[in-house]
């Protein structure tokens, strides 16, 4: 009784697995981009959630703070720029999981185009090819994100800035470069 041979690395089986590795790799990455955008979504609206708070109590004077007018525009400018950028963050998020069924659907295209003796040779490729579109897509928004971040801290630090100036007696300060705010 003759014995097997054991595949060797040319072999078909070998190479559909092979090929069925870098898919699995844009998987990985786009899972942790998929893993962080989730955590940066979760702190936008816990933010949201605490202006939504500070802005009711501010309209309803229960605070006692000073500069209730400024403070409540604040808080009205800050929650825009939050909506925006919980938008962008909904469309990574959104182009990252059709990345990651795409990315999957090329490792299944290349199984099953193994045991079909390539009748889908284009299939993979173009899952492939989508997937990494949809990733860059999502990268771009990302980045577009983190801009709006950071321009929304900037802000912040204006207006605290200029409160504290008011404070001071220097007069109206840098209020006036807050967006809305009236002397």
């Amino acid at each position: 009784m003759p014995v097997p041979m054991p595949a060797t690395l040319d072999s078909p089986t070998y190479a559909t697995l092979t090929a069925m590795i870098t898919p699995a790799i844009f998987m990985t990455a786009n899972a942790s981009l998929i893993i962080s955008t989730s955590n940066r979504m979760a702190r936008i609206v816990d933010r949201m959630r605490v202006l939504d708070d500070l802005g009711d109590k501010l309209s309803r004077g229960a605070l006692d703070l000073d500069y209730l007018t400024l403070r409540l525009e604040h808080v009205h400018d800050q929650l825009g720029l939050l909506e925006r950028r919980a938008d962008r963050i909904r469309k990574a998020l959104a182009a990252l999981y059709l990345a990651f069924a795409h990315f999957v659907g090329t490792s299944l295209a290349l199984a099953i185009d193994s045991l079909l003796w390539n009748w889908l040779a284009l299939l993979p490729t173009l899952l492939a090819v989508i997937g990494v579109g949809l990733l860059l897509g999502a990268s771009v928004n990302l980045a577009r994100e983190a801009k709006g971040a950071l321009s929304s801290n900037e802000a912040e630090l204006r207006f605290y800035r200029s409160l504290h100036d008011r404070r001071r007696g220097g007069g109206t300060g840098s209020v006036a470069a807050v967006p809305g705010v009236e002397e």
